[in-house]
């Protein structure tokens, strides 16, 4: 591996020295001693008083043509640009010398041409803040570029007069003249769209993955939860992307579990970033810079899940002036606040988010408590004009307890990260990211068991405390570097510590909320060595190409793996509106997510790969199409087929959190796949942004102890997906969205064995009553039941009001689940004593049908 890193540093440093060779070679000072005259005069004129030799034999080429300089060349290159034109020859250069030699065809009319790198940071006017995926276009040469997530961007022009045009959606496009005789930085701003009219760059690339990546900003107003806002939501419209609410972090892709999923804040490793279970997600929108989601290209940079990886960016803060938002729903309230500590030099920002729904869960008698938080906050320092340093710090915590029937689970779990990041702007053509991370997650679960005999007399109330955490440390860097317009690389690594506290127990009659209060378990831990190759390819307008290699090396005590994983991503522009796109991916999770069945919702533990345990790996290919008119109609269409291997599947019939010693014999590795259709049309005006979007999926499971090795659908399995969006703006007051899905059942199992528990750890009052035990059930067979189909429908309005010259209002009101559709999805299996009965139940509903109003005042 350290022999392709250094073939890789040799390759970057041979291009970049190739071009300096021919740039220093042809930019020489030199003036001719005469304007006109032949060929011949004007070289052998350039080998007298020139900085450099040209050697040439007669025969080579037309030296008797007689040649008037227009201008005042006072270059080599601006010299022989008019010497040479037309000629039938081919120059090669070495040792300080030009070499003249025959060609079939002339000479190239830009050869004599030097380029020049124009680059800097894209900004908004406002605020100051840098803006990813700006575009930057040519018209001329047809050649563009784009902007990285910290606003980075440069281009490479020809010498001389050049017109260039800067665009990003939602902003007035910039039209730039500049006149290019080095390498020049330009930090540009951008301004939000005024009534002026603006320039519309029709032939500008568009990359295909940044599109069909990015969160939609006209969704994020469709989907509010109880008047939260949310953009991460957004992503749920999309074909392949299931919420599932009664699960940590619930959202799968692709046929994926939730922990093959890797959430990034500002690169940070996030492990569990929802709250409510997986319905909202911690990061506040007001203090989103981008968000984006991969699941079928996935960029060698990523990498630590199989099926996604959101990236999410924070705004910097505004540098030029404070401003913020606050926002006052029936769910939580929260305000987002930034502003310069010196005007264009430093920003801070600073978020908050708090829950306060308790008082009207408890007046519905829903026996559900809620309480989240969040606190974020960011710090921006620019060191000179090159160097900008980040400090970012996050912390949230999640509090849930059920009470419903003989139920009474209790959870609590939170995140706390901290981030170091440092952007250098090495040169025209290369920029640099590096940070230092911390994150760690704390897991605290309890599930009070009670048991009745058959008078209803109870005569068991234990409750089973789990806890467990982790805790991440990780290094990262990462360089870009741009050879050319049609050429750029990306090269880095990573190095991170993983400490486990996996699963310490606590059986009591009370729950337990300390982590000291556990029993101490032994930590597992484990380190990973990352390095990434990527560079995308442009060779011309319908063709894109973006190979690139992830090794990882992965070290649990004396169990050591290196895993290669290839990535490739192509896309064919068939014309301006069809486009195909080719992606494969080979994808390696070190981190196993495993569920104790018998310990209620959020009994999740992480534990790392072993000897025992193999890492997880899979294999997706993609095919897609998209279709977009000028009418903003746009269609995507998706086929895949994924492959897993080593997923997990708590054993049957041993407890994860009780026997600790062996844990490692109680999780089932076994294979999994899927493979579907997705399909997804959206359509975007001025008054009207709609969404439908359809998916056809399979997802199966096979694990040599279950179902007699024969394979069974995934829990999970959801055949027919239907998610359907509609905002219309009525004017610029007033706004109504509405929202409709509809899902396939899930697949559960019921026992076909039934047989007494004379198990003395149940502490069963009286073996030998026959009326005193309970039954054991057993299942042979797996996941052969599906519970109903699920639908829903939201509907809200949206009243916009300004208060004065800088101050905006929003009010919303809506309706949750307004026909009050059953939550099917969370389902349990219900027996008692006396009718030896089981029967499934969906008693768990969190929102029913509710109502809510949300107030928003932005400044």
């Amino acid at each position: 591996m350290k022999r392709l890193f250094c073939i890789l540093v040799v390759l970057l440093s041979s291009i970049q020295l190739t071009q300096a060779q021919r740039v220093g070679l042809f930019t020489r000072s030199y003036t001719p001693s005469f304007q006109q005259g032949s060929v011949k005069q004007f070289l052998e004129d350039i080998n007298t008083h020139g900085p450099i030799i040209i050697e040439y034999a007669a025969n080579s080429l037309d030296t008797g043509r007689i040649i008037n300089l227009q201008g005042s060349p006072a270059t080599i290159s601006s010299v022989l640009q008019q010497v040479l034109a037309g000629q039938k020859i081919h120059l090669l250069e070495k040792n300080n010398k030009l070499i003249v030699t025959p060609s079939p065809t002339p000479i190239a009319e830009d050869l004599f041409v030097s380029w020049y790198s124009v680059y800097g940071i894209i900004r908004e006017t406002i605020s100051g803040e840098p803006l990813a995926d700006a575009t930057i276009w040519q018209p001329a040469r047809q050649r563009g570029s784009y902007s990285n997530n910290h606003g980075y961007y440069t281009l490479l022009l020809p010498e001389g007069k050049n017109i260039i045009y800067l665009s990003y959606a939602g902003y007035d496009t910039r039209k730039m003249e500049i006149d290019l005789k080095a390498n020049t930085r330009i930090d540009v701003h951008l301004t939000p769209k005024s009534d002026i009219k603006e320039v519309t760059v029709t032939s500008a690339p568009t990359m295909a993955e940044t599109e069909e990546n990015k969160a939609a900003k006209e969704a994020s107003s469709y989907d509010i939860i109880l008047g939260e806002s949310d953009a991460l939501r957004s992503f749920y419209l999309d074909p392949g992307v299931k919420n599932i609410p009664e699960i940590t972090y619930g959202m799968l892709v692709r046929g994926g579990s939730p922990d093959q999923n890797i959430f990034l804040l500002d690169g940070n490793p996030i492990f569990n970033p929802t709250h409510l279970l997986g319905t909202l997600s911690i990061a506040n929108k007001t203090s989103l810079k981008s968000m984006y989601l991969y699941k079928k290209n996935f960029p060698a940079r990523y990498g630590g899940g199989l099926s996604s990886v959101i990236d999410v960016m924070t705004k910097d803060g505004n540098m030029q002036r404070w401003q913020g938002e606050a926002n006052a729903g029936l769910l939580a309230g929260s305000f987002t606040l930034e502003g310069p500590i010196k005007k264009d030099r430093s920003s801070i920002m600073v978020s908050f988010r708090q829950s306060w729904i308790n008082p009207i869960l408890r007046m519905l008698r829903s026996g559900i408590s809620v309480n989240f938080y969040d606190l974020h906050v960011k710090y921006t320092q620019w060191v000179g004009k090159r160097d900008k340093i980040m400090v970012n710090a996050y912390a949230g915590n999640d509090e849930l307890q059920l009470h419903q029937n003989y139920t009474n689970n209790q959870q609590r779990w939170g995140n706390k990260a901290a981030t170091l990041n440092w952007n250098r702007l090495l040169s025209a053509r290369a920029f640099i990211n590096s940070s230092v991370n911390i994150s760690n997650y704390d897991n605290i679960a309890g599930f009070r068991y009670k048991l009745y005999d058959s008078t209803g007399h109870l005569v068991q109330n234990r409750v089973y405390n789990t806890y467990s955490s982790m805790r991440q440390y990780n290094i990262r860097t990462a360089l870009e570097f741009s050879a050319s317009n049609h050429l750029r690389f990306n090269i880095g690594g990573k190095a991170a510590y993983t400490r486990i506290r996996p699963f310490d127990t606590n059986v009591s009659a009370e729950f337990m909320d300390r982590p000291g209060d556990f029993n101490a378990f032994p930590p597992l831990s484990f380190s990973e060595m990352v390095l990434f190759y990527e560079n995308e390819f442009r060779p011309n307008e319908r063709w894109f190409f973006r190979p690139g290699l992830r090794v990882s090396f992965y070290q649990h005590k004396d169990f050591k793996y290196t895993a290669w994983q290839p990535r490739f991503f192509a896309v064919y522009k068939f014309d301006q509106r069809h486009q195909f796109d080719l992606s494969y991916n080979h994808m390696t999770q070190y981190l196993h997510m495993v569920t104790n069945p018998y310990m209620g919702i959020n009994s999740d533990a992480w534990v790392p790969s072993t000897g025992e345990l193999n890492p997880e790996e899979s294999d997706m290919i993609n095919l897609g199409y998209s279709y977009r008119n000028h009418k903003k109609l746009s269609l995507h269409a998706d086929v895949y087929y994924k492959q897993m291997r080593n997923v997990t599947n708590y054993a049957e019939g041993k407890n994860l959190f009780l026997n600790t010693a062996d844990w490692g014999h109680n999780v089932q590795l076994g294979k999994g796949w899927s493979y579907g259709l997705e399909t997804k049309a959206e359509r975007i005006s001025d008054k009207w942004y709609l969404h439908l979007s359809y998916t056809l999926s399979w997802n199966w499971r096979r694990f040599v102890g279950i179902n007699n090795g024969a394979k069974f659908p995934f829990k999970y399995d959801r055949r027919h997906e239907i998610n359907a969006a509609a905002t219309f703006k009525y004017n610029e007051h007033w706004s109504f969205s509405a929202f409709w899905m509809f899902a396939t059942g899930d697949v559960y199992s019921l026992p076909n064995q039934v047989y007494p528990d004379f198990d003395d750890a149940q502490q069963i009052r009286d073996p030998l009553a026959p009326k005193e035990y309970r039954l054991i059930y057993n299942s042979s067979l797996s996941k052969m039941y599906r519970t109903l189909p699920y639908h829903r429908l939201d509907v809200s309005a949206s009243q916009y009001h300004k208060l004065g010259k800088n101050v905006r209002s929003r009010v919303t009101a809506g309706v949750y689940n307004i026909y009050g559709s059953p939550s099917q999805y969370v389902y349990d299996l219900e027996g008692t004593l006396g009718k030896r009965s089981l029967v499934v139940t969906t008693k768990y509903q969190y929102f029913k049908v509710t109502p809510y109003i949300s107030y928003t005042v932005a400044f």
